[in-house]
């Protein structure tokens, strides 16, 4: 089997979709999915079951009876139910052809060929439906696929070649069907009879150390993303909770409108209901968010989680800016939140290209020239790059961040941009590496919500400004408290969101830090522009908005 030292993790899969060990996988293959994103690819390699029921049988010392007992007792190891007696239901005599239509659905289009591999096997495994080209054909209609092309590149010898091949790697490489093989920086590992992804998490991280993981958080917005039927066991797995407590927000959702349960062999499942809604109960919001794994309840200082979580998320943007997250980036949030088009063609493509700002702080027009300038948050560069426009070759402008990634291309971009007076210092609001009274305008933008300590972070800021200083800052903000719902979901935080203060005290906050003539110039539905409908879903539900505040400093000390 190739080893690749570049490009996303493997993770191979020797399968059929008739084999019931792949139906006991797919929580676990789901689940990894889930957690790496692109960062990982699953691989199925078709393995061909049987070509002959009856021969399979007598190789294995069963009959019909016997087969149901032992398909029974794996669904007991993984516990993701199926029809017991599909094999004999449907009368199945040979896997080979189904294996067949998956390798042909590859030649089409291979992201489809796996969502067609995931309907085959709920078709035949727990629909109990015939493996015949009728059902393959309309299969594959559903999938998207042309189901002509399908039937006839099945019969190919391309195909044939390609399912060989499979089955020849899958016997010289000494994996089965309950096997999961990971392939991950130059190195190559596998484990077999285990229906939970933690152990292939373990060997993904030692294998490739470093690579981003995301804490799936909604259970609403994973739906959206799956076509066919769901199991308590996979959203038990994916969200690391238990069967039980996956049922029971299944069943919550289910009476909430948002799912369609069906039943089979005496098993439920449940499918998305599309609801056309603008915002969701707080009820169900609490059914669908913040699993056990990630809802922390009590923690002494939540900093750390915080910190790694919003590390890991900007890490990637600054990596990977056209990637699609769960904001707008790039030059579309630019132009979205406010700023002036042919001030951005002044900008280096790789400073703008991972902007993730939520709105536009200079319209409070605080920055005047000959100032130093520190922003808070300063990511790969825009604002500071931006800042440096309006101060002129007289002022000074300073960025502040904790992100290696965004530090080292905010650096690249300053000096693309030949801005000689810029710089790029490391550290954290809460602790500004500079002296008191030494910068004239604090600007932020889309930073602070992610500040664990707010009132830390505003005496800070209110340090390092002279007096009579000004503060310019763009920063998401809520209505109802997220906290109060979600409990403290990292991933919720560095998604701009689990972190937001509810705006009254937000703004309460800001003049408790001694700050004055606070003022909100503008106000933006920043998540509207989000690709989830999740995402823009549950932050009205909230009442997220972008603002953009001006306050100043006294100038002199207050008796």
């Amino acid at each position: 089997m190739e080893v690749q030292t570049e490009g996303p993790v493997r993770v191979v899969h020797f399968a059929d979709p008739w084999c019931w060990w792949s139906w006991g996988l797919e929580p676990v293959l789901k689940r990894l999915r889930e957690v790496y994103g692109d960062g990982l690819v699953v691989e199925y390699r078709m393995g061909g079951t049987f070509d002959d029921v009856d021969a399979w049988m007598r190789e294995y010392g069963v009959d019909e009876g016997s087969t149901v007992d032992w398909i029974r007792e794996s669904v007991g190891m993984f516990r993701n139910p199926l029809d017991p007696e599909y094999l004999r239901t449907t009368r199945v005599r040979s896997t080979y052809p189904a294996c067949r239509a998956y390798k042909a659905a590859q030649l089409q289009d291979p992201r489809r060929a796996d969502g067609f591999f995931r309907r085959m096997v709920e078709a035949f495994q727990v629909q109990a439906r015939p493996g015949t080209e009728a059902t393959l054909r309309a299969l594959a209609r559903e999938g998207g696929l042309d189901a002509d092309r399908l039937v006839r590149d099945a019969g190919s010898e391309a195909v044939e070649d390609a399912f060989r091949e499979d089955r020849l790697l899958m016997e010289r490489s000494g994996a089965n069907f309950l096997t999961l093989v990971v392939i991950a920086g130059g190195a190559m590992e596998s484990k077999a009879e285990v229906f939970t992804a933690a152990p292939f998490e373990e060997i993904v991280d030692r294998l490739r150390p470093g690579l981003p993981k995301r804490a799936p958080a909604d259970i609403l917005e994973y739906l959206e993303k799956q076509e066919g039927l769901v199991t308590p066991r996979e959203i038990g797995e994916v969200f690391r909770i238990s069967d039980e407590d996956a049922t029971r927000r299944l069943e919550g959702l289910e009476q909430a409108g948002f799912l369609s349960r069906s039943s089979y062999a005496g098993s439920s499942y449940w499918t998305p209901r599309h609801v056309d809604v603008d915002r969701l109960p707080l009820e169900v919001v609490r059914i669908s968010h913040v699993p056990p794994e990630a809802r922390i309840e009590i923690v002494s200082d939540l900093t750390p989680i915080v910190t790694t979580a919003v590390q890991s998320l900007y890490t990637q943007v600054a990596k990977e800016p056209r990637k699609g997250y769960h904001f707008p980036l790039g030059l579309e949030a630019l132009r979205f939140v406010g700023y002036p088009e042919e001030d951005l063609a002044r900008l280096p493509p790789t400073a703008t290209e991972s902007f993730a700002g939520v709105g536009y702080p200079f319209a409070t027009g605080a920055i005047r020239e000959g100032d130093t300038v520190l922003d808070i948050g300063s990511g790969s560069g825009t604002d500071v790059l931006y800042a440096s426009l309006k101060v002129g070759p007289a002022g000074q402008v300073l960025g502040l961040d904790f992100t290696p990634a965004m530090i080292e291309k905010a650096r690249r971009n300053i000096e693309t941009m030949g801005a000689r007076n810029v710089r790029i210092v490391e550290g954290n609001a809460t602790a500004i590496p500079l002296p008191d009274a030494s910068v004239d305008v604090v600007t932020s933008n889309g930073v602070l919500n992610l500040v664990p300590q707010k009132d830390a972070a505003f005496r800070e800021i209110l340090r390092v400004l002279k007096p009579g200083g000004r503060l310019q800052l763009a920063d998401i903000v809520v209505q109802e408290d997220v906290g109060a719902v979600c409990g403290l979901n990292p991933q919720l935080w560095a998604d701009c969101i689990g972190g937001a203060a509810v705006e009254a005290e937000y703004l309460k906050t800001i003049r408790e830090s001694g700050f004055e003539d606070l003022r909100t110039i503008r106000r933006i539905d920043y998540f509207s522009k989000s690709p989830s409908e999740a995402t823009r879903r549950i932050t009205r539900t909230f009442g997220a908005e972008s603002l953009v505040l001006t306050a100043r400093k006294p100038a002199r000390a207050q008796a």
